[in-house]
């Protein structure tokens, strides 16, 4: 089979996106988000680099969301910009819903002495 044959017969490029039960979003095969794995791209991360940071990813599927993302741009940032709001929105009603607003900083206090703590010893 010549070069030319092969490409005429190639496959669509399967898009590894798999969508769960309550509308978000993950790579196929995966528990790691689409608009992470798009995020991290938007920050100048490289494919390789991303699967470095998630080693459950494969190359082929990072390379492959990318191009889904850069060919239908308009419709995967409306997708990040409703992940964003949910996200934001769902912070907003823990930090609410929080009895104890100075937790979380109390929390990080104690987390940097006790690293300190240990640096130094």
């Amino acid at each position: 089979m010549s070069g030319a044959e092969f490409v005429k017969q190639a496959p669509q490029l399967e898009t590894p996106i798999g969508w769960m039960a309550n509308g978000a979003a993950r790579v196929k095969g995966t528990r790691v988000p689409v608009e992470l794995v798009l995020w991290s791209y938007k920050q100048g991360m490289r494919p390789e680099e991303i699967v470095d940071c998630y080693p459950t990813l494969q190359l082929a599927d990072v390379y492959a969301l990318v191009a889904y993302y850069l060919r239908n741009a308009e419709e995967m940032e409306a997708y990040l910009r409703e992940t964003e709001e949910a996200s934001e929105q769902a912070y907003a009603e823990w930090q609410a819903n929080n009895p104890d607003p100075g937790f979380m900083e109390r929390l990080r206090a104690r987390r940097e002495a006790s690293q300190k703590e240990r640096q130094a010893s």
